[in-house]
């Protein structure tokens, strides 16, 4: 899970904007906990000290990466370099992002479901005008993980390898949040 960025739009860290009953960061590592995965792992970087304590207390992985200003792709490379390094071995590779808090369980579960019968294969999010994540990644692409650019985030892997990926709509779903504006009307739609 990415909440390295500092949220410079938002003048606030968005990672403790509230969401239900909880925060943006706790409804997100709540969704990955109900997923049963083998591990959550999740990157912060600004502001750790303060967003660290509110997930503490799950049973989660929690990662600093000191260098989040340079961009999402270090984040990622980050953490797939902790992976690697531990020497933890997965399947796959799931990223997802905090600010998407209307991705669901079942859309996460779906990922999974349609990896499992495609292990070679990038599974990721369609959404209105572009393909992204939350996307599932096999072993096989790691390695470009790890050579992710700082400022670009895996939707460059996803667009070369476009046509040999599969897709799970996300419907209206796949909204983020960068601004307070986009906060609020995503507030005002879980109301409805």
């Amino acid at each position: 899970m990415l909440a390295a960025g500092s949220s410079s739009r938002m003048g606030t860290p968005k990672q403790l904007l509230p969401w239900k009953k909880d925060c943006l960061i706790i409804h997100e590592v709540k969704k990955s906990l109900e997923l049963n995965l083998s591990e959550t792992y999740v990157v912060l970087g600004a502001n750790f000290e303060l967003i660290q304590k509110e997930i503490i207390h799950f049973p989660v992985h929690v990662l600093n990466n000191k260098d989040w200003g340079l961009g999402m792709g270090s984040s990622i490379t980050f953490g797939v370099r902790h992976l690697i390094n531990n020497q933890i071995d997965f399947d796959a590779i799931l990223i997802t992002l905090v600010d998407q808090p209307l991705i669901d369980v079942s859309h996460l579960s779906c990922l999974i479901s349609k990896f499992n019968s495609n292990q070679d294969k990038i599974i990721a999010t369609g959404m209105k005008n572009k393909i992204g994540v939350p996307a599932l990644f096999p072993k096989a692409h790691y390695q470009e993980l790890l050579e992710l650019k700082e400022d670009f985030g895996a939707r460059y892997i996803i667009k070369k390898y476009e046509d040999d990926l599969l897709v799970i709509d996300g419907g209206n779903r796949t909204d983020d949040i960068d601004t307070i504006e986009q906060y609020n009307a995503l507030l005002e739609r879980e109301k409805e």
